[in-house]
C-alpha cells in the first residue's frame, strides 16, 4: 500500500492526500477544538484550586473511599472531552495554512507535555493516594497539577489564536468564498 502524498487538496484546506479529510470544514476542527480545550481549562482549574486543595480536609477515615471517587469520577469526566480534543490536534496537525499548522504543531507539543506530566507525575502520584493519603506525595501532586493547568491554559490560548485566525481569514474572504482557509 502506497504512502499518502503530502501536497495540498483541490480546496488547499488539506495537506494529506487521505480519504475523506477534504471533506472535513477546518473551521469547523478549530471550532470544536476550541471549545474543548477550554472545557479542559476550565475543568484543569477547578481541580487545583477547588478540588485538589480541598483533599487535606477529607480526613484520614474517608481518605481511602474518597481518593477513590475521585480517580474514578474525573476519569469519566475528563477521558471524552481529552479524546476529542487530542484528536483535533491530531487533525489540525495535517492542515495545510501554515499559520495554523504552527499553531497545531505548538498545541501538540503542548499535548505531549500535559500527557507527559499526567503519566509521569499525576497518575503515580494518585496511585500513592490510593494506597493512603501522604502528604509529601500530595504537596508533589499539588506542584505538578499546577505545571500541567498552566500548560493548558497555554493551549487555551493557542486555540483562541486558531479560532481568531480562521475568523479573519474568512472574514476578509467574506461570506460567500468557497472554502474557508486558503493556504
Amino acid at each position: 500500500m502506497p504512502l499518502p502524498t503530502f501536497t495540498p487538496s483541490p480546496s488547499g484546506d488539506w495537506s494529506p492526500n487521505l480519504p475523506g479529510l477534504d471533506r472535513l470544514r477546518l473551521h469547523w476542527v478549530v471550532l470544536v477544538q476550541l471549545v474543548v480545550t477550554v472545557l479542559m481549562v476550565g475543568m484543569i482549574w477547578t481541580v487545583q484550586v477547588v478540588h485538589y486543595d480541598l483533599f487535606p480536609l477529607v480526613g484520614a477515615d474517608s481518605w481511602d473511599a474518597y481518593e477513590q471517587a475521585h480517580v474514578d469520577r474525573i476519569g469519566k469526566v475528563l477521558f471524552g472531552p481529552w479524546l476529542i480534543e487530542g484528536l483535533c490536534v491530531l487533525v489540525l496537525l495535517l492542515a495545510h495554512p501554515k499559520r495554523l499548522r504552527i499553531a497545531a504543531i505548538i498545541s501538540a507539543f503542548l499535548m505531549l507535555f500535559i500527557l507527559i506530566d499526567t503519566a509521569a507525575f499525576s497518575a503515580p502520584a494518585h496511585g500513592v493516594l490510593l494506597d493512603r493519603w501522604d502528604q509529601q506525595t500530595y504537596d508533589e501532586l499539588m506542584i505538578v497539577n499546577l505545571v500541567r493547568a498552566w500548560l493548558w491554559t497555554v493551549k487555551g490560548a493557542v486555540a483562541v489564536w486558531m479560532m481568531v485566525e480562521v475568523m479573519r481569514v474568512a472574514l476578509r474572504r467574506g461570506p460567500n468564498a468557497a472554502t474557508p482557509m486558503p493556504s
